[in-house]
């Protein structure tokens, strides 16, 4: 009798294992790559700013060097020269400075934002500025505009950086610099934009990211100091 049961009891098994559903898309996606997809990834990138997909002159030549000092902490605005900057905050000053970057195209859509902090958030951001751009500080005392010079490299901090011009095509594995939670989001005009999420808590939990870049596609970091690009044979 008890070896009947035993024998019902492992059939059942096997049939709630044999009927067990597959995992969806977005849970697949998410466990292979953390890539995210469907109405999360809508979510976090929001409306889309068309000036992602384009380039300035990164010859620099109309940029020039700029501070924002807010006359009190509900912040203020400029509209900089056309060119490719670094825009950081005092962070590094006893006590640090900790505050809200947001940048605004011409039509109000965002295309950057982000908390300078060096504790919580980033402590720069490097962004294309056409021209028509509004950067907008909260909170800070003074920000910093600083033109930024262009090279390849492996290395790519907060903000926007364009394959071909900022690192080369290729297969990369991506980590983070430190363990932190963030974004690495994808653009390439005409396809939908991918979502890459980087969640790590100490140095076992460190994600490996595998992606194929092309030329021409635009990367945004958000919410992360650093990401390294391993390349891939």
């Amino acid at each position: 009798m008890k070896r009947m049961f035993l024998f019902i009891f492992i059939s059942y098994l096997f049939v709630l294992i044999g009927c067990s559903p597959e995992p969806s898309e977005k849970v697949s996606r998410y466990q292979e790559n953390n890539e995210i997809i469907g109405e999360e990834r809508e979510d976090l990138i929001g409306e889309i700013s068309d000036t992602i997909y384009h380039s300035v002159d990164r010859s620099n030549s109309d940029a020039e060097e700029l501070m924002i000092s807010p006359p009190d902490r509900k912040g203020e605005s400029i509209i900089p020269s056309e060119g490719r900057y670094t825009i950081s905050a005092g962070v590094f000053e006893d006590p640090p400075q900790s505050g809200r970057l947001l940048v605004y195209d011409e039509n109000e859509v965002l295309l950057i934002d982000e908390l300078l902090d060096f504790s919580y958030g980033v402590s720069s951001v490097t962004v294309d500025l056409n021209g028509s751009h509004t950067v907008h500080v909260d909170g800070l005392d003074q920000a910093f505009l600083t033109p930024a010079a262009t090279e390849i490299s492996n290395e790519l901090t907060a903000g926007i950086w364009e394959v071909g011009k900022d690192i080369e095509a290729g297969s990369y594995a991506v980590i983070p610099a430190d363990f932190s939670f963030g974004y690495l989001q994808i653009f390439e005009e005409g396809e939908l934009p991918r979502v890459f999420e980087f969640l790590n808590s100490s140095p076992e939990s460190a994600i490996n990211v595998q992606l194929q870049l092309k030329d021409g596609q635009k990367l945004k970091i958000s919410r992360l100091e650093m990401l390294q690009f391993e390349e891939q044979s």
